[in-house]
């Protein structure tokens, strides 16, 4: 059985982005982060975000909150 990470990089980028969008039309974002990164996975993600023509915080944030729901996304 994949473990977490696999599944979320099985998941299709603009699926996650779509269900993100989703989850804010009703809930503001309150908190900020501060994190360090090695350069080139940031760059890989800046990447990504390109692909997808979205801002690369909007990316790791649609990660983020499958991450966190990834338990209810299974039922």
């Amino acid at each position: 059985m994949p473990n977490v990470m696999q599944q979320l990089f099985v998941m299709n980028i603009e699926a996650l982005l779509k269900e993100y969008a989703a989850y804010r039309a009703f809930h503001k974002s309150d908190c900020v982060i501060n994190m360090r990164i090695p350069k080139a996975i940031l760059d890989k993600i800046k990447e990504l975000a390109d692909t997808q023509h979205v801002p690369y915080q909007s990316l790791i944030s649609s990660v983020l909150y499958s991450l966190a729901n990834i338990e209810e996304n299974k039922q």
